[in-house]
């Protein structure tokens, strides 16, 4: 009995598949990459975009006080003999005021340079959550609208600059974009000690919430309705909490408000 017989195999039509099988993964590879590629351009144009707004933003607040500081100390060269002490001093004042409006700014950036390449310094050590907000309150003219409720002997272990800087960006945009009375509430939660600043104004609206801790996101001042600043306060303590080992995060206050928090480890002792 003869052995049954072998398809012929067909070179040709296993090459033809092959080749389809290439050319459909070649288009699926280049419509992959195009579209990447579409998407990177898109985030590159909002970058520059948002560059561009960040040097248009940076160089005012540069103009204004250095404006500021050429003025006032033109007025006292110039006028030495007509312009009263008082207004000698008003004039100094101002120059004052700017100079430390520029110096913030300088420290911000350079912050934001640090983070970026983490090389941020820390030097962490036992922190008395009490004493030091109770200390921090007497540098805001609204400290009789702060109203703390923390333990005595709640302790945190942190950088006390990078502590300090968070809750001082914390209270200071409580009264700039919220409303008095402003309530600051810490605890011990499981393992961590958390800390939040709350307001009791309209709270951060819906559609801004997802760039509140982003570089350059600007709210509008409760008193004005205009937008002030760079932006990087938020981006800043955020990067600030997480150097130490913690974090910081938005929620609302209720019945009406924000409240921002931030959680560091606890220390006991």
């Amino acid at each position: 009995m003869g052995q049954p017989e072998t398809p012929e195999k067909d070179p040709s039509g296993r090459r033809l598949a092959r080749e389809r099988k290439a050319r459909l993964e070649a288009e699926s590879i280049a419509e992959r990459v195009t579209g990447e590629l579409y998407a990177a351009n898109g985030q590159l144009q909002v970058l520059n975009q948002t560059m561009r707004d960040f040097v248009a933003t940076v160089s005012h607040d540069l103009r204004s006080p250095i404006a500021t500081i050429i003025g006032s100390a033109a007025t006292i060269m110039n006028r030495w003999e007509a312009i009263t002490d008082e207004q000698k001093l008003n004039l100094l004042g101002a120059i004052e005021r700017s100079g430390q409006s520029l110096s913030r700014l300088v420290d911000d950036l350079l912050t934001v340079s640090r983070i970026d390449a983490g090389q941020l310094d820390i030097y962490q050590q036992v922190i008395n959550v009490h004493d030091t907000i109770e200390q921090l309150m007497k540098d805001f003219e609204q400290a009789s609208e702060i109203r703390l409720k923390a333990p005595e002997g709640l302790k945190v272990l942190a950088d006390p600059d990078h502590f300090r800087r968070i809750l001082v960006n914390f209270i200071d945009n409580a009264f700039k974009y919220g409303s008095p009375p402003v309530d600051i509430c810490a605890r011990r939660t499981g393992d961590w000690t958390e800390i939040k600043v709350c307001d009791h104004g309209e709270g951060v609206p819906g559609d801004f919430m997802p760039s509140l801790f982003s570089k350059f996101a600007r709210g509008h001042v409760r008193s004005t309705g205009q937008t002030k600043g760079i932006g990087l306060g938020l981006w800043i303590v955020q990067g600030l909490a997480r150097a130490n080992g913690g974090d910081v995060w938005y929620e609302p206050s209720q019945p009406h408000g924000s409240c921002f928090a931030v959680r560091l480890h606890p220390k006991a002792g």
